[in-house]
């Protein structure tokens, strides 16, 4: 399908990363160090990989989530943070370099030992497809530093996955008439699926075959969050209330998932396109059904979802109206939640602002990992099975996503700027 030569190169030209200041990307680039401290201190040690480090691939012995998945997760984040320039020597206790090499070791590793590179690899099903996601884009930021035996098991990788997934129907929670499908929240599916869809489509921009990974990518991102109101033809997958229901239960880590858009901004941002509007179809509303309350007798206020404390002020935390069958979240996918709807200028939707939530939700983040270091990888738990991103990972996308807001719009205002000045040389000639 695809070949080495159809990756495009990332124009770093157009990106130029630096650290980015800011409160909200400061708190973020504390805390991805402390993951990143972590991750190259007691999780690669506790992991034996100080044994392996003579071998050319690590050997990622184990089950998936507790292997590969954290691999995955912690070179995303490794990679991310020396790449775009907020790597912290002092807090994590490395030089560079170690950073670098073993952000490759795990990058390299996890590529030998999927499925389309090794007999009995993992992948090839959507419970790993998140991770094939995330690892496919991590080799893509690192592509100039891959051998060329990386690049091609990377684009193995990418051929592989991508006939699988191109091939899925896009599903709906409920049909065009109204009645219900069963099984998982079709949103979670199909927003893992246009994800990696899309990736692929801006990577191999120039070959002709990317264009019909695009339309399906737009089209499965429009049925994510397809309402009874605004649906498809073929259905919808957004209740009346405006949220997204898992299980019969209005579910907090299902409704979460319209911040998963992000990666869509990330991708689209780094390869200069323009965002698929179906990555944030519906937002605001989904958004401000998500932050519902009602004020008691007594002036307080109790939210469908969300905490405040006696005097009304924004809380970590969160509750489950129907119960936790609809799937525990992590307070990090609530917080990317809210840092897109500050990217998209939806942040003012709510009475209290999203940077407000998004200031308050962290203090949580930093408490919970103060006390829990693996807190770093953990997923959303349904039962003894995870599901979604690991806490790392998504506020490594919440930073990245900030940077590039920030480059979109320092280049937008230089376009103003510089066009003004011509406008008025021209006039005054």
């Amino acid at each position: 399908m695809f070949v080495l030569d159809d990756i495009k190169k990332i124009e770093w030209i157009q990106v130029e990363p630096e650290p980015l200041g800011g409160d909200l990307a400061e708190d973020l680039g504390k805390i991805i160090n402390k993951f990143v401290k972590f991750g190259l201190n007691d999780w690669w040690k506790y992991k034996g990989f100080n044994k392996e480090s003579k071998s050319e691939y690590l050997s990622l012995k184990g089950p998936f989530d507790r292997t590969v998945r954290q691999c995955v997760y912690m070179a995303k984040t490794i990679a991310a943070a020396v790449k775009f320039k907020f790597y912290d020597e002092k807090e994590v206790g490395h030089k560079l370099y170690v950073a670098r090499d073993r952000y490759m070791k795990l990058i390299r590793s996890c590529l030998y030992h999927h499925i389309a590179n090794s007999t009995d690899g993992w992948g090839g099903c959507s419970e790993h497809l998140s991770a094939v996601t995330e690892l496919l884009f991590v080799c893509w930021l690192v592509w100039d530093k891959l051998n060329l035996r990386d690049k091609e098991y990377a684009v193995n990788l990418l051929n592989l996955e991508g006939e699988r997934v191109i091939n899925q129907t896009i599903e709906y929670n409920y049909n065009s008439d109204g009645t219900r499908n069963d099984g998982e929240c079709k949103t979670i599916v199909n927003m893992e699926n246009a994800n990696l869809l899309y990736l692929i489509s801006v990577m191999t921009e120039s070959d002709k075959t990317a264009q019909g990974f695009r339309e399906k990518a737009i089209l499965t991102y429009r049925a994510c969050f397809a309402s009874k109101n605004h649906g498809d033809i073929a259905g919808y997958n957004v209740d009346e209330d405006m949220l997204i229901h898992r299980f019969d239960t209005r579910s907090p880590f299902a409704t979460s998932y319209i911040g998963v858009g992000i990666k869509a901004f990330i991708f689209s941002k780094i390869a200069e396109q323009d965002l698929p509007s179906g990555a944030c179809r519906n937002f605001e509303d989904i958004y401000k059904a998500f932050y519902g309350y009602e004020i008691q007798s007594d002036g307080k206020r109790n939210g469908l979802f969300t905490v405040y404390d006696k005097k009304n002020r924004p809380c970590g935390g969160i509750l489950y109206p129907d119960g936790i069958r609809g799937g525990r979240v992590n307070e990090s996918a609530l917080y990317v939640m809210d840092i897109f709807a500050y990217i998209l200028g939806a942040g003012q939707t709510i009475d209290i602002s999203s940077r407000e939530w998004a200031k308050a939700r962290m203090k949580l983040i930093e408490k919970t990992f103060k006390h829990n270091e693996k807190f770093t990888f953990q997923g959303c738990n349904q039962y003894r099975n995870v599901h979604g991103e690991a806490v790392c990972s998504e506020l490594t996308d919440c930073y990245l996503a900030l940077f590039l807001h920030l480059v979109a719009k320092k280049a937008e205002n230089n376009f103003v700027d510089k066009f003004s000045r011509e406008e008025y040389s021209e006039n005054n000639e």
